[in-house]
C-alpha cells in the first residue's frame, strides 16, 4: 500500500488550492503496492483548448513542491478531465 500520509498531501494540496470547488473531482489512490494514481475530474478543463498534457503539467506544478523527489517517482499516472470526457468515454 502507498504511503497514506502522501496521498494526503497530494490530495490536500489539489483540493486546497486549483480543485477547491464542490463539484471537482480529486481522488488519490493505490497502484499496485507503491505506487500512487491521481484522478481529477473538473469543469476547468470544459473548453479551455488545453490538451491533456498542459493539464497534467498545470497539476504536477501544483503538487511538486509537496514532495519529495523519491516521493514525485511514486506516482504512476496523473489523469486530468472534464466530467463530458468522462461521459464520452465508450463503457
Amino acid at each position: 500500500m502507498a504511503c497514506e500520509m502522501l496521498k494526503q498531501k497530494i490530495h490536500d494540496r489539489l483540493k486546497a488550492n486549483m480543485f477547491s470547488g464542490e463539484n471537482d473531482y480529486v481522488d488519490v489512490f493505490d497502484d499496485g503496492e507503491v505506487d500512487i494514481r491521481i484522478l481529477i475530474i473538473s469543469r476547468k478543463f470544459d473548453d479551455n483548448g488545453h490538451r491533456i498534457t498542459e493539464r497534467q503539467t498545470r497539476v504536477w506544478n501544483e503538487i511538486v513542491d509537496v514532495m519529495s523527489e523519491e516521493e514525485s517517482q511514486l506516482i504512476s499516472q496523473l489523469v486530468a478531465v472534464s466530467p463530458e470526457e468522462i461521459k464520452a468515454c465508450p463503457p
